[in-house]
């Protein structure tokens, strides 16, 4: 991670004056091109060696060293350079500073390198890092450690399917489609696990969400259009998913509730929904009495559902939370759930406040410890502080 010799670059000198490759268009480049060859003033940043101006197969204009040299540094992959000139442009779009191949030295003496920092006055930097090659995500917390310690905050784009999920450590997926030639940022989905992430279905709908172009993407990040568990602190729909069966004391049909589903995806597009049962606030306090309290039997009975309320069950010896009989009241046992689940269905809605209130209370949290991208069309990031 330390800064290494680059052997391709994106910036060069010209006596005191740093040129930036991505400045130039492209009848710019080759009367730059045609200067250069004249008179050789253009030097390497890295060790001063002499400079020939290139182009990648995928177009991106870039530094190199005329001769080989001391520089023992490997070429980096066309893909690479997409990306990083896409950074930069964008990052500099957005009305921030950019400094490309930026390296540095954090408070504890490690060296640093990024392939884009973004800055501007009074705010905290903002860098970009590609990874192309496969990086063990122990190395990617430990060289988020240093970018921590040295006050810039960081977002990896990484190649690779198996990436860390975490609010510490913001990374997605990198790839390139090259029929367009752009560059992808992929957002993992409510069922991506890193562990799991290198199986032949890890590319379904399932593990990655969102797909959004690079630019795009990178211009919504710096303008608080990405967050993290984006469903907490939302109202959102509660849809209540019932099914209908035979009480076995009175014979007669009651409802049970069988799945409680956040709707997220109806208020925040593309946001995973959250689905809960009712056993997971039977914690004979706070989580049965804000259940109780939100669906209370005055709101079920209507739709022929009976009270949500501890009851006693001889079989396991001790009172939970239960669907009971509309009619007589019996403890209808959860065991049996499985058998009327899949005709379960949305019987109706309620808006709720989804706080940690609820979320303290879920055992699995896989559907909300994800990022989003607020791909909303007019949404300000003023409508909530940006968490990137």
């Amino acid at each position: 991670m330390g800064s290494a010799p680059i052997l391709m670059s994106f910036k060069c000198q010209s006596g005191d004056q740093e040129l930036l490759s991505i400045d130039f268009d492209a009848q710019g480049w080759e009367d730059l091109r045609a200067r250069n060859r004249k008179n050789r003033t253009l030097k390497m940043t890295c060790c001063g060696a002499d400079v020939t101006l290139r182009q990648t197969k995928l177009g991106t204009q870039y530094f190199a060293h005329a001769k080989k040299g001391s520089c023992l540094a490997g070429p980096d992959p066309a893909e690479v350079l997409l990306a990083r000139e896409m950074i930069a442009k964008t990052v500099r779009r957005a009305g921030w500073s950019i400094s490309v191949e930026a390296a540095g030295t954090s408070t504890g003496e490690e060296e640093w390198t990024v392939d884009v920092l973004a800055s501007r006055e009074g705010g905290k930097p903002v860098a970009f890092k590609v990874q192309w090659g496969r990086l063990p995500l122990d190395e990617v917390s430990r060289y988020q450690a240093v970018f921590h310690a040295a006050g810039i905050r960081t977002l990896w784009l990484m190649r690779q399917q198996s990436i860390p999920v975490e609010k510490a450590a913001p990374a997605f997926r990198l790839s390139h489609d090259f029929d367009a030639n752009i560059c992808v940022v992929s957002l993992p989905g409510p069922h991506y696990h890193p562990a799991f992430a290198t199986g032949k279905n890890s590319d379904g709908p399932n593990y990655w969400r969102q797909h959004i172009e690079l630019g795009r993407f990178v211009e919504g990040a710096l303008g608080g259009k990405l967050r993290f568990a984006p469903q907490v602190g939302r109202t959102l729909p509660l849809d209540v998913c019932a099914a209908y069966t035979e009480c076995w004391r009175c014979k007669k049909t009651t409802g049970l509730v069988i799945d409680l589903c956040f709707a997220a995806s109806r208020v925040l597009q593309d946001a995973a929904d959250v689905t809960a049962k009712i056993y997971d606030f039977d914690d004979e306090g706070r989580g049965a009495a804000l259940l109780m309290s939100t669906l209370p039997a005055a709101l079920l009975a209507p739709h022929g559902i009976g009270p949500i309320k501890p009851r006693y069950s001889r079989t396991e010896g001790q009172p939970y939370l239960s669907n009971g009989c509309i009619h007589c009241d019996a403890l209808q046992g959860r065991f049996f759930d499985h058998e009327v689940a899949y005709d379960a269905h949305p019987i109706f809605s309620i808006d709720v406040l989804f706080d940690d209130q609820w979320v303290s209370h879920l055992e699995d949290r896989e559907a909300i410890d994800k990022w989003w991208f607020d791909d909303r069309p007019g949404k300000s990031a003023a409508e909530d502080p940006p968490q990137a």
